[in-house]
């Protein structure tokens, strides 16, 4: 009985870890993009890596959690694809010729991706309500563009690309986030992405002074925590549902951008960043729907 109860309780646990996750990586897009006015981008990226690598070896020592990795090749493809991810998302960020507010929407639909890589990967269907998703999803990407298209085309295509390589970053760390520490998980990815980081930045080099290397830590605080917590989502329920969470991002990056950067969103964009949040509403509602009858199923 009790562990009927803990796994009815897993959704709501999973659900309250990624949120905390998008609070903290809005804090993260926030840092990224002010480090990336005076520092270059590979830079402002492999100190998020190298500082995300201490935090997640201190969690775990705090915690009694194993570093050690079971799962070596899928470890690999998460922490690839996720260096990928990163390196784009600091890209954009990086770049002033889109609002940060727009770029953390193009970001957003990574669970839109991992709808469509879920039933190969994770044995997951598409259903009727994830297509409906994906539809609207992809509309709110053309209404938020369609502004930049003219002068920041290539970044909006960036943040496309970035989303897709990160929603391939979370399949795999579905498939190995029940067996594995969310410690060790992470801190094999950041230690990956700090040494391509690290090899990145070293053409463009620059000492960062006092406040930018504040920024700095607080960046890669951010990420490294907002890494644990995503990775105990992923671990704990369905990929579909935990990455639509992920849509509340939009909300909180947009909500912290305005008083930081004076950023208001135009009615046109609003309204689209709406249209990928609510992809992601439709996305968990089918989902909970799912697995509501799966319960009764199993119950009769």
């Amino acid at each position: 009985m009790s562990a009927i109860v803990s796994a009815r309780h897993e959704p709501l646990r999973a659900a309250g870890w990624m949120l905390v996750a998008q609070l903290l990586f809005a804090v993260m897009a926030l840092g990224a993009r002010l480090g990336g006015r005076d520092l270059p981008w590979p830079e402002v990226c492999a100190a998020r890596f190298l500082v995300g690598a201490l935090t997640a070896y201190v969690v775990a020592r705090v915690r009694q959690q194993p570093l050690h990795i079971t799962n070596v090749r899928e470890a690999w493809l998460r922490s690839g694809f996720g260096t990928l991810a990163a390196a784009g998302t600091f890209w954009v960020l990086a770049a002033p010729g889109l609002a940060i507010g727009d770029a953390v929407t193009l970001f957003a639909t990574s669970p839109i991706f991992v709808a469509l890589a879920s039933p190969p990967f994770l044995g997951e269907r598409v259903r009727p309500s994830h297509a409906a998703a994906l539809a609207l999803g992809f509309f709110g990407i053309a209404v938020v563009a369609r502004p930049s298209f003219s002068t920041a085309g290539p970044i909006v295509a960036a943040g496309v690309a970035t989303a897709v390589a990160s929603a391939t970053a979370m399949v795999w760390l579905r498939r190995i986030g029940p067996t594995e520490s969310s410690e060790a998980v992470v801190l094999h990815f950041a230690c990956v992405g700090f040494v391509v980081m690290a090899l990145a930045s070293i053409p463009v080099w620059r000492t960062p002074g006092a406040q930018d290397a504040a920024i700095l830590g607080v960046t890669g605080l951010s990420a490294g925590l907002a890494q644990i917590a995503m990775t105990r989502a992923y671990a704990l329920d369905r990929a579909a549902r935990v990455s639509a969470i992920g849509y509340s991002g939009v909300v909180f990056t947009r909500v912290l951008a305005l008083p930081v950067f004076g950023e208001i969103p135009t009615v046109v964009q609003a309204l689209g960043s709406l249209m990928v949040v609510g992809s992601g509403v439709v996305l968990a509602l089918g989902e909970r729907a799912v697995t509501r009858a799966g319960r009764g199923k199993l119950s009769r």
